[in-house]
């Protein structure tokens, strides 16, 4: 195997929030208005206006993006820290699932790779309360370098988190490959950080959303991405 590296994306890559194109947790059962007095529509593009700052760790947990979110409606936090305690845990359940039920397919591909000498590193933008499940789960195991983009204070696609985990491994871009689903414009980052073998999964990713040939190659399944990557595959993948 010529690739001495691979580098993983987390959601939708090795674990899933879906299942038969629905959420496994119903976000339409949350209303923040009763809770903490803002309705869901507002609440949603000051969280999503959040989106880079939560990522790279500006805010250390969910209650101080809701706290900030309060702040700039001029609504005070403090006698709403149970509503927002309540919503916090609320978060931290829902992440927790998607690690509560790994596809075996994952398991037996890294597995597979570790069991071929490669290195394997974990690239994901999250933030605290994302991954409280990780360290839980049956993956964690199987992995020598674990980046989170909020303990960094780097995300994809910032070449500089791709380098950074490169350098810990001990490995050069052109020996690495990264597979990811897509989002936060990963594949684009990969490839910017000098990784040329850069694959988007396409076993939890809607046709919808795939890049296809020329920003990275797709493939449809873990069997697929092994002999991709030199390793046979089996029938059970």
């Amino acid at each position: 195997m010529q690739v001495q590296a691979v580098l993983f994306d987390l959601f939708e890559t090795l674990v899933t929030e879906f299942e038969d194109g629905r959420r496994k947790v119903d976000r339409a059962k949350r209303d923040y208005e009763p809770l903490i007095g803002i309705p869901n529509e507002v609440f949603g593009r000051a969280w999503s206006a959040r989106r880079d700052r939560r990522m790279t760790g500006a805010f250390r947990h969910f209650k101080e993006v809701v706290e900030d979110i309060l702040a700039e409606h001029r609504m005070e936090s403090g006698s709403r820290a149970t509503s927002i305690e309540a919503l916090y845990q609320d978060r931290i359940g829902e992440k927790r699932v998607p690690f509560e039920s790994v596809d075996p397919s994952i398991l037996l591909m890294l597995e597979r790779l570790q069991g071929a000498g490669a290195k394997l590193a974990l690239i994901s933008n999250c933030t605290e309360e994302e991954v409280q499940g990780w360290h839980d789960s049956p993956l964690a195991a199987y992995f020598d370098i674990v980046v989170f983009s909020y303990q960094m204070g780097l995300a994809k696609p910032d070449p500089r988190i791709y380098e950074l985990t490169l350098s810990r491994l001990g490995v050069s871009a052109g020996q690495a490959a990264f597979v990811g689903d897509g989002g936060f414009q990963e594949l684009e980052g990969a490839a910017a950080s000098g990784i040329r073998n850069v694959y988007q999964c396409g076993w939890f990713v809607p046709e919808l959303y795939r890049k296809g040939p020329g920003e990275a190659t797709v493939v449809e399944s873990t069997g697929q991405l092994l002999e991709r990557l030199g390793i046979g595959s089996r029938r059970e993948e």
